[in-house]
């Protein structure tokens, strides 16, 4: 049997070479590696923003949907404050139209996923921002939505009618009313906001509004409509 045994290097110049593609090797595997993950993340990246995006388009649905019906809201709690103005003579309330905001949806999910990844140092600082200024709204709005319903609830009992309703009574709800009023003034001008600064990619087509408000007025009646961006509440409200 024969035993062939390393051959033994002669000189620098050998041994230099030997270790040059050694090295050469192990930088084209660090950069083969480099590449791949700077691949991953570019994928990675690309799916995440569309994520974003997509949930933000979905949020954009629910604050235009809303925001269809916010005349009819308006004549609802204009319709209650009134009532309960004159019961502070009456004594009576009258049977009323009962507070319906809608129960529209709002999700974060997809933002608190890309902050608790790795993928956010990816995206990009200024990107983040731009993500953190639009996503400020939803997570507002779906605070403020479940507030509405709650007081909603409490302005209940004036569907069935009062009677006797002293002053303190009527004092109570028109608090109550003025309180639900400025709550859902802040609710729809945080839509209109997010309505407004969404980029491309997240804005709700022409057919996407028109189905919103038929389908609004579907529910809600003639009093749904087109929203118009550029509404504000009214100074003081």
């Amino acid at each position: 049997m024969h035993i062939h045994l390393p051959k033994p290097l002669h000189g620098w110049r050998e041994f230099i070479g030997e270790v040059g593609i050694i090295v050469i090797g192990v930088l084209i595997a660090l950069g083969a590696e480099q590449l791949i993950e700077a691949v991953h993340w570019r994928e990675k990246v690309a799916e995440t923003k569309e994520q974003l995006n997509g949930e933000l388009h979905d949020d954009a649905r629910s604050a235009y949907t809303w925001l269809a019906v916010h005349r009819c809201l308006e004549g609802q709690l204009d319709a209650a404050e009134a009532a309960v103005g004159n019961a502070r003579e009456t004594g009576e309330i009258p049977p009323l139209p009962a507070y319906t905001p809608p129960l529209a949806l709002f999700t974060s999910d997809a933002w608190l996923d890309a902050r608790s990844l790795q993928v956010a140092d990816h995206i990009g600082p200024e990107a983040m921002r731009d993500y953190a200024r639009l996503y400020f709204f939803p997570r507002e709005l779906e605070l403020n939505i479940v507030q509405l319903h709650q007081l909603a609830a409490e302005l209940q009992p004036l569907t069935h009618g009062l009677h006797h309703v002293s002053s303190e009574e009527a004092g109570a709800y028109q608090r109550l009313i003025g309180k639900i009023r400025e709550l859902q003034d802040r609710t729809a001008y945080a839509e209109t906001l997010l309505l407004k600064r969404s980029p491309a990619p997240v804005r709700l087509s022409g057919a996407e509004m028109q189905e919103a408000v038929l389908a609004a007025r579907s529910w809600a009646g003639a009093c749904a409509g087109r929203v118009d961006l550029n509404w504000r509440p009214a100074p003081g409200d």
